[in-house]
């Protein structure tokens, strides 16, 4: 009986994450939280990349909360970051942390797999924080030790990805998990398609874009340290009706980078001459995060470029007013936790980290140059106050707020029906 209940919880996450991840797949096991509920959960594991980390290759470990009917809770908990914990040629540390939910029964902890690369794992620990106390929850066979991979189960595995122990790369012990992905054949997606994709020399730097559909020019500009295919809940709805250009920010996704300092202005240059080499005027522009002050700044600089703008979750600057302070503090940790390993200041992990903390710097009266018509969204919870996003929309002269009730700053990904809507009536 214990043995059905288990594959009824796995059954539950495969609906659940296969909804969300598509081509990604994890490996987890549900753990027992019951008594624990609302208070904090942290995750640890060990991770080797066999190969260096890419943008569509990489490992991050992951929680998702179950209840008591064996539904799985909301969405994956995944590291936000898999190259904050990074370390090339050598044991990464991993560390996951969040809040379990009222009505969560397990706990399904594992890690979440992407792209073609190869990787060992290893030492997977559970802790709850209980006020001062912090209490460490058995994972069953944590650190792969055993003779077989039982307790742990893989979901929306590809056929050709060989999961297997290991005696030639471990952490502690004897064993790993050893993660093949190197035979898998990936499909084309937005943002990883060869037949569609090509890349333009712009400032120094090679950009990568892809166009889909026909009709006005819709121009997508991703977040920091994303590419465009955090915009995957997006292209096949807009695509209909526009002919959408996904672009790279330099140095993010497939864009290649340089040694100049890294700018929302520079990047707003970028698109400009990117836009002129296509010799495209007037186009529509859908901005998200960075996407959305970078969109801003090529408003004010180029009007003649943009059409109509509808950006999400931008900011003029960063200050207690504009950005949350948890969001700083979380931030600065990571900027803390990389230089205690030693990466590098040229790093682009680095670099667009140091960007969010330090810019953008816009004065909030020169937003009266932007003459396309603005929509200017952001989330109940997002992590800047509405007051400032009220204050952008203010600012620009024909300019429009839009606040999702109850969503956060990925709304484009967690609310695609409604944000897809409102972005198609606006630009319509």
């Amino acid at each position: 009986m214990r043995n059905f209940h288990f594959k009824l919880i796995i059954f539950i996450i495969l609906l659940s994450f296969s909804k969300t991840f598509g081509q990604y797949f994890m490996v987890c096991q549900p753990v027992e939280i019951e008594k624990y509920r609302g208070k904090n959960f942290i995750l640890e594991g060990k991770i080797f990349y066999n190969s260096e980390i890419k943008n569509d290759s990489w490992v991050v470990l992951s929680a998702l909360f179950v209840d008591e009917k064996g539904k799985g809770m909301k969405n994956t908990i995944n590291n936000d970051d898999a190259q904050a914990y990074y370390k090339n040629g050598n044991w990464s540390s991993y560390q996951l942390q969040g809040k379990i939910e009222k009505k969560a029964k397990f706990i399904a902890v594992g890690i979440t797999v992407a792209g073609s690369g190869s990787y060992h794992v290893d030492d997977f620990k559970l802790f709850i924080q209980d006020g001062k106390n912090k209490i460490e929850i058995p994972v069953r066979n944590a650190g792969f030790e055993d003779a077989s991979l039982t307790p742990w189960q893989a979901q929306n595995i590809d056929k050709d990805t060989r999961l297997s122990l290991a005696n030639d790369q471990y952490f502690s012990g004897k064993q790993s998990l050893f993660v093949d992905n190197s035979n898998v054949k990936m499909t084309p997606t937005f943002g990883n398609n060869k037949e569609n994709g090509k890349f333009m020399d712009v400032n120094g730097v090679k950009l990568y874009y892809e166009v889909y559909g026909k009709g006005e020019p819709l121009l997508l500009i991703h977040g920091n340290n994303s590419s465009m295919a955090s915009f995957n809940q997006q292209i096949d709805v807009l695509s209909k009706k526009y002919m959408v250009i996904g672009l790279d920010s330099r140095g993010q996704g497939k864009s290649s980078s340089d040694d100049q300092k890294l700018t929302y202005e520079l990047m707003a240059d970028d698109i400009n001459v990117f836009l002129e080499k296509i010799n495209l005027k007037k186009v529509n522009i859908l901005g998200w995060s960075d996407g959305g002050n970078i969109a801003v700044i090529l408003g004010m600089e180029h009007p003649d470029k943009v059409k109509k703008m509808a950006i999400m979750g931008a900011v003029l600057y960063n200050n207690e007013t504009s950005v949350f302070p948890e969001i700083n503090k979380i931030l600065n940790e990571q900027v803390k936790e990389m230089k205690k390993r030693g990466v590098s200041e040229n790093d682009m992990n680095y670099r667009l980290k140091i960007l969010l903390l330090t810019e953008p710097n816009i004065n909030p009266d020169s937003l009266k140059k932007i003459q396309a018509p603005t929509l200017v969204m952001a989330g109940e919870h997002d992590v800047t106050p509405e007051k400032h996003t009220k204050l952008i929309a203010e600012k620009i002269p024909n300019g429009k707020m839009l606040i999702f009730k109850g969503a956060d700053h990925e709304a484009p990904s967690k609310i695609p029906e409604k944000f897809n809507q409102a972005v198609l009536d606006f630009f319509e």
